[in-house]
């Protein structure tokens, strides 16, 4: 019964923010986006509630936040304590300073990994202004991320390169994403801090825009969200900036074919020496160590189960990465194959990713791909939107192994490379109504 009432509540702001940009007609694409999330989004619980008997990282959340807003009840001051207490991992007899029988204590994985147990916080503070039932509060994540993709959406359609149609099939109709990134989980965690980064950027770096402090105060807030859940999201979302910024004033300056290629090779070395310089950082050490392990855990423990694939990977050092560069990002992209992925959990995944392969060879074997790879150069948005499907197509294949992992980690990804890969249709389609 709450999830009922609490969805009438949620189509209810859904008809007023429509009703309200009733002047905007792209905002028909809102409410059709919130309810394709929907099913994949019962879809996803229904896979957890099946698949792991009512256990899984997504009812782990869900439980861990319920049993902190239970704290609350019993002790404000003990619940503010656990909310603001960040730690990297947690000693096992913390669980019983603010939990006890009356309360009920969450899943002790989740709430010794702090960057689970943060997802647990962010269900609490949402349960104070809603119903608890994890059905609803998974509609409730739902909401946010529709909310947080409507904002990706203005911001790479002010740059007028897609049709209102191509850029709503992008962001809001990708059936991975939507499985994956609009439930209670670190990656829609993830998906909204991204949306939001990049929209909020847009409107600093943007001239025609009006911004406020508040914006510079979400920029903050997404990527603190970023390094308490997954930290290798701030180098995956900062470092395109630089080739978008790149595309900038190569576009504003590059009067010149010499001075355009001047402002690309100069950005280009910049991003290799960066890229260089932090091999030699500490922080760059501590990733190479922890990837490595994730990789041979992940590899060679028959813990964890599902299919997995191998890119043949055994040296770990930064020349090693280097080399295993090509494969990783084959993985992030593309895999499972279709022939990969004969299951239930994966064959929405092999069928997205031919579809992506088709895009990729339409693009690439093309009379006008010199045209099309131009634009690409020379425009900001597209210049991130691949950079940053680039690096997490690396991060997600180089250290996921398991199938299963890998489609969780790459959503994010898909709505950046076919952001890239339609850019060119409406521009040649209007090349062509003007012949």
């Amino acid at each position: 019964m709450s999830t009922f009432l609490g969805l009438v509540v949620i189509a209810i702001l859904i008809y007023v923010r429509t009703s309200s940009n009733s002047d905007k007609v792209y905002y028909k694409y809102y409410p059709r986006a919130f309810y394709f999330k929907m099913i994949f989004v019962i879809a996803n619980a229904a896979f957890y509630i099946i698949t792991y008997g009512g256990g899984g990282d997504s009812i782990g959340f869900w439980d861990g936040g319920v049993k902190l807003n239970h704290v609350f009840w019993e002790s404000p001051t003990a619940y503010f304590t656990e909310l603001f207490d960040f730690r990297e991992t947690r000693d096992f007899w913390q669980y019983y300073v603010y939990f006890n029988a009356e309360t009920g204590f969450p899943d002790n994985r989740t709430y010794q990994e702090e960057s689970s147990f943060f997802i647990s916080k962010i269900v609490s503070v949402l349960g104070f202004f809603s119903f608890q039932g994890y059905m609803f509060m998974s509609l409730v994540f739902s909401y946010f991320a529709t909310n947080a993709s409507m904002k990706l959406f203005e911001a790479v359609r002010s740059f007028k390169l897609h049709s209102d149609r191509h850029l709503a099939f992008a962001i809001f109709f990708i059936p991975s994403l939507s499985f994956w990134c609009a439930g209670i989980s670190k990656d829609t965690v993830m998906w909204v801090a991204v949306c939001y980064f990049i929209y909020h950027l847009h409107k600093i770096l943007s001239s025609e825009i009006k911004h406020t402090i508040f914006s510079w105060i979400v920029l903050f807030i997404c990527l603190y969200v970023m390094y308490r859940v997954r930290s290798f999201m701030i180098a995956t979302t900062l470092a395109p900036l630089l080739y978008a910024y790149g595309a900038r004033v190569g576009k504003k300056y590059g009067a010149q074919s010499f001075q355009r290629n001047g402002i690309r090779l100069l950005f280009g070395v910049v991003g290799i020496v960066g890229i260089l310089l932090f091999f030699r950082t500490s922080v760059a050490d501590q990733f190479i160590e922890e990837a490595a392990v994730i990789n041979q855990d992940m590899t060679t423990n028959t813990t964890y189960k599902g299919a997995k694939y191998d890119l043949g990977i055994t040296d770990y050092s930064p020349v090693g990465m280097i080399k295993a560069f090509p494969t990783s990002v084959i993985a992030g992209f593309f895999r499972p194959f279709l022939w990969e992925s004969l299951s239930i959990s994966l064959i929405i995944d092999g069928i997205q990713s031919t579809v992506i392969i088709y895009y990729l060879f339409s693009f690439l074997f093309h009379a006008r791909f010199r045209e099309r790879l131009r634009r690409i150069r020379n425009e900001e948005i597209l210049m991130f939107s691949f950079f940053f499907a680039l690096i997490l197509a690396f991060f997600s294949g180089f250290t996921s192994i398991l199938f299963g992992v890998l489609v969780r980690f790459k959503a994010p990804i898909i709505p950046f490379l076919v952001i890239v890969l339609t850019a060119h249709i409406q521009s040649e389609k209007n090349k062509e109504q003007e012949t």
